[in-house]
């Protein structure tokens, strides 16, 4: 090993060690009082060794000084607690909950129903509903009423009622008496799923069968479909009704006929009069959006444009007048250009707990859940103000602590636990206390699942290697920037006294070399050559030569070592159409710069000076065991 590297007390007494029979489980080192087995150390090593080109760094010899001080800051990092911060713990919970999620659901229904949503994304809808009220939590009876409700209007329906006219008159969607039940263009993800599959499924012009959303019964009645535009770019003239609403319509109707006779161009007339100021400037070119990202008037005059340029006639929204201009329509991208964005819009919709649902059926099937309570201790503390939200969680509850059930032999769920899910869930339906116990016994059994589920997600390292490998690589490695950061680079950042102390005592590492700097120059026009050339032999500075030449020639100032300038005094030359003017403009003999022109590389040094000190004090602390003879086995694996 070389003589600047981190010192390791090699451990040659192996007896000291445990060792199992699996040589990946053998003890490789110890650090401290934490051990190091054969197969951490070689997965680390061999992860991304095909992808390192550099020989050198492919040396384990090389690597085990790394992986060492790697692991010594690591330790340090704990034993000072920062794993327990709250602003680590923050941003490490939520990196594994994001990446639970692709474990907590079916990943081939994910895939399904991602390539499903990319297929539907394809083609707008225009839909109008009927709908019936009727919460998620209904009584029977309610649930029962409303069926015989929806399918009521059904069956007019399919006789041939008029599908706007009976929205108006029986949908209990308030919006219906203003549309008629008419929703405009929806595409994918702008709807709950079930009412998106029910418009996607039925033909153009028909109605879809009754079905049940959160929010009710309904009947879908597809009006039309069309190729969807994935995101449509318009430029906009904007009027401001303010307080003459004709003054800005005859005005608008005004700069419209001049646009068409040809009088002027889009951009001119958006930038000299429309009152949009964000696009003004920018000749009323706005940002791309989607559909339903705007008003529903000013989207259908956008999306009717067929060709780009094509303008429309004037429109009224409700605070202004408007023309627009076609810039582009982009069409669906490509499934393989949008699958992970769809993807994680799935697995945040609704659509997703179809697979949670199916995780739940598999774990109820491996995970073991043994009953210890009772449910019937649980009626007596349900009162009335439960089914109005009234219901205040028991503190003094003298069981609170006795056993629910148990999960998997492991973790064991109290009555208090049970308590707080009720009380989180509590009705607001005073008809419902009538069924006291139904209710207590349904939200007893979505707690035992989401108690499952919880417990699922607390032990996936233990169900999946891959997932317990990537949590173990990112903690590490959110912890190893937190240390560093706070021992190191705060350090070196706040020392202004120590950086200045360093810089004095390393001066000579910062000498430059001689150096020149040279111009070179480009131009078409010959008298700029000449007067550049004339320029040059006055020794003018590189800010005088832009200040004067800037706009006329291509100004470029290189720097050059003495050994690499070749030309002594300005010269001129020709080079197809263009002049070139090459010229010495300063030369800077070595010296030393102040601390304030080079601070960036000084601290870079001092960062690397502390990290240095601390890594001699971190091996006193911890001091680094090597077992040799694993250590000899395993670098043989490697050595060529």
């Amino acid at each position: 090993m070389k003589k600047n590297t981190l010192f390791l007390l090699l451990w040659v007494l192996s007896g000291l060690f445990s060792f199992a029979q699996n040589s990946n489980d053998k003890v490789l080192m110890k650090i401290g009082d934490e051990e190091v087995t054969v197969g951490e150390f070689e997965y680390m090593y061999t992860k991304n060794l095909d992808l390192v080109k550099d020989p050198q760094q492919k040396d384990i010899d090389q690597y085990l000084n790394l992986f060492v001080n790697y692991k010594l800051q690591l330790i340090d990092a704990r034993k000072k607690g920062l794993d327990k911060d709250w602003r680590f713990s923050a941003e490490y919970n939520k990196y594994k909950r994001e990446l639970a999620k692709k474990y907590l659901s079916d990943e081939e229904l994910i895939n399904r129903l991602t390539r499903e949503a990319y297929d539907r994304m394809k083609t707008d809808v225009k839909v109008a509903h009927l709908m019936v009220r009727l919460p998620s939590d209904a009584l029977p009876e309610d649930t029962l009423q409303a069926w015989k409700k929806i399918n009521t209007y059904y069956k007019k329906l399919r006789k041939g009622a008029d599908f706007n006219e009976m929205a108006f008159k029986y949908s209990e969607d308030p919006s219906a008496k203003q549309n008629k039940g008419s929703l405009g263009w929806i595409n994918v993800f702008h709807t709950v799923y079930p009412f998106e599959t029910a418009a996607y499924n039925t033909p153009k012009g028909s109605i879809s069968k009754p079905f049940r959303t959160k929010y009710g019964y309904h009947i879908v009645k597809v009006e039309d479909k069309r190729p969807a535009t994935y995101r449509i770019q318009v430029a906009q003239i904007m009027l401001l009704k303010k307080k003459n609403a004709g003054e800005a319509e005859e005005k608008i109707r005004e700069i419209y006929k001049k646009l068409k006779s040809g009088e002027g161009s889009f951009e001119a007339f958006a930038r000299n009069f429309s009152d949009d100021k964000k696009t003004a400037s920018k000749g009323g070119v706005m940002s791309p959006f989607k559909l339903r990202e705007k008003t529903e008037v000013f989207e259908q005059k956008a999306f009717a444009l067929k060709n780009p340029g094509d303008i429309s006639e004037p429109f009224e929204t409700r605070f202004a007048w408007h023309i627009l201009k076609l810039i582009k329509k982009e069409p669906v991208p490509p499934f393989e250009k949008i699958k992970k964005e769809l993807e994680e819009k799935v697995r945040r919709d609704e659509r997703s707990s179809i697979g949670e649902k199916k995780l739940i059926q598999r774990l109820k099937k491996e995970i073991k859940i043994e009953e210890k309570g009772d449910l019937k201790d649980f009626y007596a503390l349900i009162d009335d103000k439960f089914f109005q939200r009234r219901w205040k969680f028991p503190d003094d509850y003298k069981d609170k602590n006795k056993i629910l059930f148990i999960i998997n032999n492991d973790k064991k769920i109290k009555y208090n636990d049970f308590l707080a899910y009720l009380f989180r869930h509590q009705k607001n339906n005073p008809k419902l206390a009538a069924r006291k116990k139904e209710i207590i016994k349904q939200l007893y059994e979505s707690f035992k699942d989401k108690s499952l589920l919880d417990y699922y997600r607390e032990n996936l390292d233990k169900y999946y290697p891959d997932y317990a490998r990537i949590i173990k690589e990112y903690y590490e490695g959110l912890l190893l920037f937190n240390y560093k950061t706070k021992e190191i680079w705060e350090k070196a950042a706040k020392d202004t006294l120590g950086l200045e102390t360093f810089f004095k005592q390393n001066r000579e590492k910062y000498r430059t070399k001689a150096y020149t700097k040279v111009l070179y120059a480009e131009t078409t026009d010959k008298k700029t050559a000449k007067k550049l050339l004339r320029a040059l032999k006055k020794h003018p500075s590189e800010k005088e030569l832009k200040e004067k030449f800037g706009d006329k020639a291509l100004l470029k100032f290189r720097i050059k070592y003495a050994s690499e300038v070749h030309i002594k005094k300005p010269v001129l030359s020709k080079k197809d159409n263009k002049y070139i003017v090459e010229g010495i403009v300063e030369e800077i003999p070595s010296h030393i710069p102040e601390l304030n022109q080079i601070k960036g590389k000084v601290l870079s040094d001092y960062q690397q000076e502390i990290e240095k000190q601390l890594l001699k004090s971190l091996k006193e602390k911890y001091p680094v065991q090597i077992n040799q003879e694993n250590w000899d086995a395993l670098r043989a694996k490697y050595k060529k």
